[in-house]
């Protein structure tokens, strides 16, 4: 692990987020699906290099490989969307406090992505109008939804909010629930903070009822995540969560692990 200069120390110390510029930070990222004994899984690798213009800090992110898949329906057509960006650089302005504020190109790599959606019509008109109906709506989507969306590929990545926060003792928590939880449930569960070396350990478990019908649940999701953070760059390390979900005879467990590839 690259030594980070004085700079950098102060710079984490006052915003959580301080990576090292012009470095190459490799990222591994593996995905498991068990949905009632059927399993698929999907792998990709990132790179992200960091560096300052006279705008502010910027982030190029190249997705260097993609293998397998995880869903059926929109979810497949969208993952072998993200696949045709493989190898054209998505470039990021950044805040400080590693917040993505913009996306450099970002209608021409937006259109990229929904244009690779319809593209999977072939030459069935039935399926072209179905695909037509599903990305009007994205093609419309506003800027701000669209840096979000596009910017998820990298602040999962990140965690200065850890780095922020520091160490802090096991505590209960209780969120509102948003889908698939049921609407008016809550979820509620456990998270803490603690140090180890360099790395600053954020875990965090939840659990709530999944959507409600006539206000009865269908069902429970419980979850599980571990994050190592790097104290000083505020970049993940190492993650796993895991997500399960019971409903009725059925079980769904969806479980993720990224791994650095230190520079």
């Amino acid at each position: 692990m690259i030594a980070p200069s004085p700079p950098a120390i102060e710079a984490a110390a006052a915003t959580g987020f301080a990576p090292a510029i012009d470095i190459p930070y490799r990222y591994h990222i593996e995905q498991q699906r068990d949905e009632a004994g059927v399993v698929r899984r999907y792998a990709t690798d990132r790179t992200i290099r960091f560096r300052r213009t006279a705008d502010g800090l910027v982030a190029d992110m190249v997705i260097d490989a993609v293998d397998g898949g995880l869903s059926d329906g929109p979810g497949a057509m969208f993952e072998r969307a993200f696949a045709t960006l493989r190898g054209r650089p998505i470039r990021y302005t950044l805040s400080d406090r590693g917040d993505v504020t913009g996306v450099i190109d970002r209608p021409a790599i937006w259109n990229a992505l929904i244009d690779a959606v319809a593209a999977q019509a072939g030459s069935d008109p039935g399926r072209a109008a179905m695909l037509g109906r599903l990305t009007a709506p994205l093609r419309a989507m506003p800027e701000r939804q669209q840096v979000a969306m596009l910017g998820s590929m990298l602040t999962n990545l990140l965690a200065p909010d850890v780095v922020r926060r520091g160490v802090q003792p096991e505590r209960p928590i209780r969120r509102p629930g948003a889908p698939p939880f049921g609407a008016g449930t809550e979820v509620t569960g456990t998270e803490r903070i603690y140090a180890q070396g360099r790395e600053l350990i954020a875990e965090e478990r939840l659990s709530g009822d999944v959507a409600a019908i006539a206000r009865a649940a269908t069902g429970r999701r419980t979850s599980s995540m571990t994050r190592s953070v790097d104290a000083v760059t505020g970049l993940i390390v190492r993650q796993t969560s895991t997500v399960r979900i019971d409903t009725g005879g059925a079980t769904s467990i969806a479980t993720t692990r990224i791994t650095l590839h230190q520079p």
